[in-house]
């Protein structure tokens, strides 16, 4: 019986040591994120027709900025920022990249550049939302995109916003005329919407000591 007992506790003994070199490990564990500029993509929703049928587009020139790597996926969101070329819009369409392009764009002030800060974040490694600070046609306003991250480390955000927002009356009645024809629908109505959808996408890589 004393030998019984005495196989017992050096068994959980053993077993003690083990977990605890298993933990003292996971917590001793160093994880670092990085982002690569081309893993990063901004994609835009507009709306033409009564029915509110969707356009989807990118951008060709979109340029990354901040820290390569972070300790956490929080801090490595909250130091990035982006600029972009509203002119090397991109909806799959040459005609129509040219008409938003000459139409809209150009018709920002002082630039047809968008740029977009991350301000903060709110939430952790599976959703949550980022705060960007959004600035075009001179005017900068700060947009909750909420965002979830997938298992294969894969982020989307998603957002909308509204035209006028960011005082581009002139640039949407612009636009509007100048695409008045495909923009009428069945109805005979030509409807232009000033709301916009945004999702940002991209995936991250973890290194773990």
């Amino acid at each position: 019986m004393s030998k019984l007992v005495g196989r017992t506790l050096v068994s959980c003994a053993v077993c003690c040591a083990v977990l605890g070199g298993a933990l003292a490990t996971a917590a001793n564990a160093a994880c670092t994120y990085g982002v690569a500029e081309d893993a990063v993509k901004v994609e835009w929703t507009a709306f033409k027709f009564t029915e509110k049928t969707g356009v989807t587009g990118t951008f060709n020139t979109m340029t990354l900025a901040g820290p390569r790597e972070a300790p956490s996926l929080t801090a490595l969101a909250e130091g990035l920022s982006m600029k972009i070329d509203g002119t090397s819009i991109e909806s799959n369409n040459p005609g129509r990249n040219a008409t938003i392009s000459q139409f809209f764009f150009q018709k920002f002030a002082p630039s047809p550049e968008i740029t977009g800060k991350v301000e903060s974040v709110d939430g952790d490694d599976s959703k949550g939302t980022l705060n960007i600070a959004i600035t075009m046609n001179g005017t900068t306003r700060t947009v909750p995109f909420a965002y979830t991250i997938s298992k294969d480390h894969a982020v989307t955000a998603k957002a909308a916003v509204d035209m006028m927002d960011f005082a581009l009356q002139k640039p949407f009645d612009s636009i509007h005329q100048a695409c008045e024809e495909q923009h009428t629908g069945e109805d005979g109505v030509s409807k232009t919407w000033t709301d916009l959808e945004l999702t940002l996408s991209g995936t991250f890589r973890e290194s773990c000591d």
